[in-house]
This record gives structure tokens, C-alpha cells and sequence, in this order.
């Protein structure tokens, strides 16, 4: 809504710039035809200056080079009238035109014309200068004003002009309005495009026809949602049933593995063999609880058992598990929890959260077969918390470092196993972040962030 104000306010100002533009472009204009015309009709050629270069020597008039130039440039026909309307002088006088003229027939050509032609006269020394321009040159009109209209033209000129500035205004704005109501039903209908939802707006008005596109795409982009919806629980809802029917015959042989492993009439062979079956019988199981849980992760299917925790106790307590479960003495294990950290809590699912700490210590023992040292660090800075899991083994490679560290995370398994794509996962719905990296010394580290 803000961007169809700024828009719209735009749209006013742009109209009324424009409106200032033309009017300086018209005041420009009418000031260089005024001064055009000015020079044409300049001082020179004035019939004041034929009058003045009208001289009389003793019975014969003259005109001087000035006066010749001005009759010749402006001017047609003269000729000088004495009080009692007959002509003392004349030059080029057309034949239609009569050689006395009275006291009435003077003063009705004074002002417009004579026979057609377009008249100026000016008083002489011996009568009356009379100047005729070339018929059709001149177009004469009568304007006149009251005085006291002409007294208050410095006031009214830029009222007007600003009448007609406000006037620009508001029709800007009034067309600006219109638009902007369409403009604002487009944008609302983004909006929901957005957030995914259906849009339906009404196809009339000046923007009718981006209405109807805007109508249809959002049609097939629904179309399109709901199929990808169906694809990805049908995808998810496939891995989940296979999931559940691998585990049961897996439990079996897990189960009889385990008889197999206690049986003392077996032969020491015998009950090594049967204790590899049934560790590789629970990678297989772990891997397929993987497999189940990134599937619904990635497809939001995944329900999320938020709740107030502290991180510190959850650490030791996967930590406790872990050393529980036999871990080999090759491994050590180093954790400091910051004292800071320990009355702090977190919102979020204890159950991913456990498993996502459970994932970083797990993979630096899966890919340290030889052992290593691991060290685990949570403290907090500013308003979140840092939880560091590192160790000093073989480290990433940088193929795996590369798309450990890619801002999306990518879909299929990645080459590092899906332990730590689940840990990018479960860390990004609780909306922190996690960063991968080899350490200088060797080995690598995992930071996740966590906002408090």
C-alpha cells in the first residue's frame, strides 16, 4: 500500500511539473513572438519616422533615405492630406483610391481601412500622413478594456495562472484516484498470489485486462500447488509406508541376531558374525528413521512439539546417551557449557533438537574410524545461542564442505550422508542457522545458531 501511495503521489507531482512546463514553455514562447514582431515592426518603420522624413522644399515634397526604407519594407502607398482632404503629396497611390476626401470618410479610415487596404496615419507639419499596407497584411481589431480591469492585471495574471495550476492539480489527482483504485486491486491481488492464496478480481475498469491475467495465473498457480501438494504426500506417505514395513522384518532379524550373539553354543565365529548382522541391522534402521524423518522436513509434514527448554541439560542428556551406548575409548568427548547459558530458555522441539546434536557428534565418529578428540561448546552471544560441536579428524572434503554450505538445501542425499542435511533441516524450522567449516589445525566444525 505504501508503493501505490508513493506512486500515486508521484503521479500528482509528475502532472503538475508538467503543467508548470507548459506553462513556462507558452510564457516563453508568446515573449520571443512579441520581441519577433517587434523587430519587424520596429522603430524604424513607424509612420512617425515617414513623417518625419516627409520634408517640404519649397513647392516639391521629399522623402529621406529612412522614410524611402520604410515605405519600402512596410508600407505600399502615402500620402499627405491637408485640412481640407485634398493631396499634397502622394506615392504609389493606387488608381481606385479618390484625390479629396472629407472630414467623415477621413475619420472612418483612420482607425481600419481604406478601400481594403490597411491604414496607419500620423499628424504632419502641413495635414494628415496616411500610410496604406498591402491589402490582407494587416488584421485590425477593436480591444478595449476597462481601466480598471487593466489597474488590476499584475493581480489577476498570477491569479489566474495559479487557478489554472490547482486546476491541474486536482484533475491529476481526481484521474489519479481512479487509477489508483485499480492499481490498488492488482496489488492486493499479488499479495495474495503471495501468501498462495486464490485470486478472483472483477475484470472491469481501465486495468480490466491485467485483472483477467492476473485472475488466470493464479488459477494455474493453485492448479499447480495442488498437484505439487498431491506429489509430495504421495512421495512422503510412500517413504513413510515403506519405512514401516522395513522395520518390522527388521526387528526380526535384529531380534534373532541378538539370540544368535548370546547363544554360547555357538562358536565364537558364529556370534561374531551374528554381532555384525545386528549392528549393520540398526545402521539400516537408523538410516531408514533418516530417511522418514528428511522426507517430512522437507515437505513440512514434520509436526513441531515446541516447548520452553534449556539447551544446557538437553546437551548433557544426548551427550549421557551417547556414552551409554558404548562408546569406543579411540573417541573422547569435551563438552563447556557456558555458566550464562544455564537459566536461559529456548522454544522448540526437545525431540529434534536432541536428535540434531545426536547427528553432529554421531557423524564425527562415522567418519573417524581411527578416533578422534571431539569438543563440544555451548554458550551465548548477544541474543542468541551458539552451540559448537568440532573434533580433530579428517575434516569436510570440499565437495561436501560446498553443499553443506549452500544457502538451500538441496533435495536428494547429499554426499555426506543425510545425518547433517537433517541437522540443516530441523535447525532451519526452529529459524537459526548452521555453518560448516574445516578447522586450520584439521578436523572440522559445525556452529548452529539459535535465537534465545
Amino acid at each position: 500500500m505504501k508503493s501505490m501511495i508513493k506512486i500515486l503521489a508521484r503521479y500528482i507531482g509528475s502532472a503538475a511539473g508538467i503543467a508548470l512546463i507548459l506553462l513556462t514553455l507558452n510564457i516563453a514562447l508568446l515573449f520571443f513572438w512579441l520581441m519577433a514582431f517587434q523587430q519587424e515592426n520596429g522603430y524604424a518603420y513607424r509612420v512617425s519616422e515617414v513623417a518625419k522624413g516627409l520634408q517640404k522644399q519649397g513647392n516639391q515634397y521629399t522623402l529621406s533615405e529612412t522614410a524611402k526604407k520604410a515605405m519600402n519594407t512596410r508600407y505600399e502607398w502615402g500620402m499627405l492630406l491637408n485640412e481640407q482632404g485634398r493631396i499634397l503629396w502622394s506615392m504609389n497611390l493606387p488608381k481606385e483610391l479618390f484625390k479629396n476626401y472629407t472630414v467623415p470618410e477621413v475619420a472612418g479610415f483612420t482607425k481600419w481601412y481604406l478601400e481594403d487596404y490597411p491604414v496607419y496615419v500620423w499628424r504632419h507639419n502641413d495635414g494628415l500622413l496616411v500610410m496604406g499596407c498591402p491589402k490582407g497584411s494587416i488584421w485590425k481589431t477593436d480591444f478595449q478594456m476597462p481601466q480598471k480591469v487593466m489597474d488590476k492585471t499584475l493581480v489577476w495574471i498570477p491569479m489566474m495562472l495559479s487557478l489554472n495550476g490547482l486546476a491541474a492539480v486536482l484533475l491529476a489527482l481526481m484521474f489519479g484516484m481512479r487509477l489508483f483504485r485499480s492499481f490498488r486491486l492488482l496489488a492486493d491481488g499479488i499479495e495474495q498470489m503471495a501468501k498462495k492464496q486464490a485470486v478472483e478480481l472483477p475484470a472491469n475498469g481501465i486495468l480490466g485486462d491485467l485483472a483477467i491475467l492476473l485472475n488466470q495465473t493464479s488459477l494455474q498457480l493453485q492448479r499447480q500447488e495442488s498437484a505439487l501438494k498431491k506429489r509430495d504426500y504421495a512421495r512422503t506417505s510412500w517413504i513413510a509406508g515403506i519405512s514401516h514395513d522395513i522395520r518390522t522384518p527388521l526387528s526380526m532379524v535384529m531380534g534373532y541376531a541378538s539370540q544368535l550373539e548370546e547363544n554360547v553354543e555357538l562358536s565364537p565365529s558364529g556370534r561374531e558374525q551374528a554381532s555384525i548382522i545386528r549392528k549393520q541391522s540398526e545402521r539400516i534402521k537408523t538410516l531408514v528413521e533418516d530417511l522418514n524423518l528428511a522426507s517430512k522436513l522437507e515437505y513440512d509434514m514434520q509436526p513441531l512439539d515446541k516447548s520452553e527448554m534449556l539447551l544446557a541439560p538437553l546437551v548433557r542428556k544426548v551427550l549421557a546417551d551417547f556414552l551409554n551406548g558404548g562408546l569406543p575409548e579411540i573417541y573422547s568427548i569435551d563438552v563447556q557449557l557456558d555458566p550464562s547459558v544455564g537459566n536461559i530458555k529456548i522454544s522448540g522441539d526437545e525431540k529434534l533438537l536432541k536428535r540434531a546434536v545426536f547427528n553432529l557428534i554421531d557423524n564425527s565418529v562415522q567418519h573417524n574410524p581411527q578416533g578422534c578428540d571431539i569438543k563440544i561448546m555451548l554458550y551465548r552471544q548477544f541474543s542468541h545461542f551458539i552451540l559448537s560441536v568440532a573434533d580433530n579428524g579428517s575434516g569436510f572434503s570440499k565437495e561436501a564442505l560446498k553443499q553443506l554450505n549452500q544457502k538451500e538445501i538441496p533435495a536428494g542425499v547429499p554426499s555426506h550422508g543425510l545425518g547433517l542435511t537433517i541437522v540443516r533441516q530441523i535447525i532451519k524450522v526452529h529459524e537459526g542457522t548452521v555453518e560448516f567449516k574445516n578447522l586450520p589445525s584439521g578436523g572440522c566444525e559445525a556452529v548452529l545458531t539459535l535465537p534465545c
